[in-house]
C-alpha cells in the first residue's frame, strides 16, 4: 500500500477525553494512519508498540524543528525560545546538548533531593490531615513538583505561583478553536522571558542550584550558547512539573478505582518502583511523541514521504496487547514493562529519575498517611481534560478517613 491511498481522516473529539477505545481500534485497522490533528496537521499515526519501539531509534525520525514539511517550519524554529534543546534536536547537536546537561543534572544532584521530596511531601501532608477531604490534584499533586523544581533551579519562592499558572495554560489547550498554534507561541515566549531574566539574575548570583551548574558546564571549549540555555531551563520547568503532577494523580486516581491494587501497595509499600512503571505504562501524562520523516519510512506495506509528521501515539503502544498481556488491567507487580512513557532511545527523558522519584515518595507517603483514603464521588464524575498532549484530569476528590 502506498501512501497516496491512505484517505485522510480526522480524531474523534470522544478520544481527546479517553483515548483508549478510539486507538484501539487503530491498532485493529492498520499499522499507519494518515490522520487530522485537533490543530489542524495532517500526521501519520503509528499505534503499534513494535513499530513505534523502532522507529524512535530510527535515524530517518527526526525530532528537529526544521525537518518538517512545509514553508512555515524553519520560521517556526527561529522564533522560538524553545526549539534549541535536546528534544527539539538530532545528532550530533542533541549529543552535544544532553552531554553538557548531564554534566549539570547528575544522578548525585538529583538523589541529594530526596529528603527535601520527603519534607515536601510531609508538610502539605500535614496540611490536608486538618481537613479530612482533600481534591490531591490542587492541593497535593500540583503544588509538590513545583516546590521541587524550584529547589532544583534555585527559583525565588514568591515566583512558583505566577510560573504555575504560565506553565498549565501553556501545557492544556482544551480549545482547538481559532489558532491554537499561535496561542502555544504566545505562552512560550512568556515562559521563555521568565527564564531569560532568570538566568541573568542568576549570572549576578552565584549560587549551588541547576540553574548555575548548566550555566558553568562545559566541555573542552563547549558550552551552552545563551538561546540552549533558555531552552533548556524551560525544557526542565515543562519536562518536570505538569508531567510529574499527572504521574502522581493518575497513579492515585489508577488506585482508587482498581482497590485491589491499592490495598496491595499498601500492604505491600515495597513494589513501589514496580507500581510506579505500571501508572506510567497505564495512563501515561504523554500522549504522544512527535518527529518528522527526513527520508521515506516505510512501515509494513505504508510509505511515509520524506517531510512528513510523525506522531508515535504513547497511549496506544503502552497498551498494546501485542506488548503487554492485558493491556487495560491495572497490574503493579507487571514484570516485564517496557513501556514508552519516557519515550526510547537517545531520547529517553533524561528527567525521568526525578519523576520517579518524587512519584515514589509522594504516592507512598499518601497511602501510608491515609490508609482509608476513597473517593469523594461517583468514579464516574472524576473528568479528564480534553487535552490531545497529555493525559490530565480536572481534579481528584477524595475523603482522607472514614
Amino acid at each position: 500500500m502506498s501512501e497516496t491511498t491512505l484517505p485522510l481522516s480526522g480524531i474523534p473529539d470522544s478520544a481527546l477525553t479517553d483515548p483508549y477505545p478510539f486507538y484501539e481500534r487503530l491498532r485493529a485497522a492498520g499499522r499507519v494512519h494518515r490522520m487530522q490533528t485537533p490543530i489542524g496537521l495532517e500526521a501519520w499515526f503509528v499505534p503499534h508498540y513494535e513499530d513505534a519501539r523502532a522507529l524512535l531509534v530510527d535515524p530517518r525520525f527526526s525530532k528537529a524543528v526544521h525537518h518538517s514539511d512545509g514553508p512555515s517550519a524553519g520560521d517556526r524554529k527561529r522564533e522560538s525560545s524553545f526549539a534549541n534543546n535536546m528534544v527539539s534536536t538530532d545528532p550530533p547537536e542533541h549529543t552535544r546538548l544532553r552531554k553538557l546537561v548531564q554534566k549539570a543534572f547528575t544522578h548525585r544532584r538529583t538523589e541529594l533531593l530526596r529528603p527535601r521530596v520527603q519534607e515536601f511531601t510531609d508538610r502539605l501532608l500535614d496540611k490536608l490531615e486538618k481537613e479530612g477531604r482533600a481534591d490531591l490534584m490542587e492541593d497535593f499533586a500540583f503544588p509538590l513538583p513545583m516546590m521541587v523544581i524550584g529547589e532544583l533551579l534555585g527559583l525565588p519562592p514568591e515566583d512558583l505561583a505566577d510560573l504555575r499558572e504560565k506553565t498549565v495554560f501553556f501545557f492544556l489547550e482544551e480549545s482547538y478553536e481559532g489558532n491554537p498554534v499561535q496561542r502555544f507561541r504566545e505562552k512560550q515566549a512568556s515562559i521563555g522571558e521568565y527564564v531569560k531574566k532568570l538566568i541573568e539574575h542568576k549570572r549576578l548570583n552565584p549560587g549551588e542550584d541547576l540553574i548555575h551548574g548548566l550555566i558553568e558546564a562545559r566541555d573542552g571549549e563547549n558550552r551552552l550558547s545563551e538561546k540552549e540555555l533558555v531552552a533548556t531551563v524551560m525544557l526542565l520547568i515543562f519536562a518536570g512539573f505538569l508531567t510529574t503532577v499527572n504521574l502522581i494523580t493518575n497513579g492515585l486516581h489508577a488506585l482508587l478505582v482498581n482497590r485491589d491494587q491499592l490495598a496491595l501497595l499498601a500492604a505491600r509499600p515495597e513494589l513501589i518502583n514496580s507500581a510506579i512503571e505500571e501508572f506510567l505504562r497505564y495512563e501515561s501524562s504523554l500522549a504522544l511523541i512527535e518527529g518528522h520523516a527526513t527520508e521515506d519510512i516505510e512501515i509494513g506495506d505504508t510509505t511515509i514521504p520524506a517531510g512528513s509528521l510523525i506522531i508515535v501515539s504513547v497511549h496506544s503502544v503502552n497498551r498494546d496487547p501485542a506488548a503487554f498481556p492485558d493491556p487495560n488491567r491495572l497490574d503493579i507487580t507487571r514484570n516485564p514493562n517496557p513501556h514508552l512513557a519516557f519515550s526510547h532511545g537517545l531520547h529517553h527523558c533524561l528527567g525521568a529519575p526525578l519523576a520517579r522519584l518524587e512519584a515514589q515518595v509522594a504516592i507512598n507517603a499518601v497511602l501510608k498517611r491515609f490508609p482509608d483514603l476513597t473517593l469523594d464521588c461517583a468514579p464516574e464524575d472524576v473528568t479528564w481534560h480534553r487535552d490531545f498532549f497529555s493525559r490530565s484530569l480536572h481534579a481528584l476528590p477524595v475523603r482522607l478517613a472514614p
